[in-house]
């Protein structure tokens, strides 16, 4: 086994929903069926949670200013902050023995073919992860929380968003050993 090379699998872009896209999925979601489709998607959107996550969350991992994940992919706990309106919404649609929301995924993925999204292969529901991540950094995040938000165990798993921060390199022209640099007249163009 040792001599048999490995071989690289290129890396697919990431897709996330644009702002003016998430009201209209959400909007989806709650025309249907299932009352609890929108909720979830909400808590995906306000917490980065995977959907099994915020599907099977019990009441008693969520607080007033923060949600609680356990059993989660990796298998550790993430507690991640949220909004008071955000938990009152989603207490105000329990049910009574512990689990907060009902299986809903098929109603997620029913609201995401009503919306007219187009999503790639295997980003159904993960669309939503990729769009709390994505957001956060466009809105000037850290990598390292966004690492402990989404429970990477590997920096470089969570580096896949780290281009869309509005500081992601600004800094490399200033940086560089050029920096300050008088150009020959003959080497600029004048057009």
């Amino acid at each position: 086994m040792a001599k048999i090379r490995t071989f690289r699998i290129d890396e697919k872009e990431l897709t996330y929903l644009a702002e003016a896209q998430i009201p209209v999925l959400l909007a989806e979601c709650d025309k249907s069926r299932n009352n609890h489709c929108g909720a979830v998607a909400r808590l995906c959107l306000a917490s980065g949670a995977r959907w099994n996550e915020a599907n099977r969350l019990m009441d008693s991992q969520l607080f007033e200013d923060r949600v609680v994940y356990s059993g989660t992919k990796n298998g550790k706990v993430r507690v991640i902050p949220i909004r008071p309106e955000l938990s009152a919404y989603l207490r105000g649609l329990s049910f009574p023995y512990g689990r907060l929301f009902d299986d809903c995924y098929a109603a997620f993925r029913k609201a995401v073919e009503r919306s007219g999204i187009q999503l790639p292969d295997g980003q159904m529901s993960h669309v939503l992860r990729h769009t709390f991540a994505s957001h956060y950094m466009m809105n000037g995040g850290g990598i390292l929380v966004l690492q402990r938000l989404l429970g990477h165990s590997d920096l470089k798993v969570t580096m896949r968003y780290a281009h869309l921060s509005p500081c992601y390199m600004k800094s490399v022209p200033d940086l560089s050993p050029l920096n300050g640099c008088v150009y020959p007249v003959s080497m600029i163009s004048h057009e």
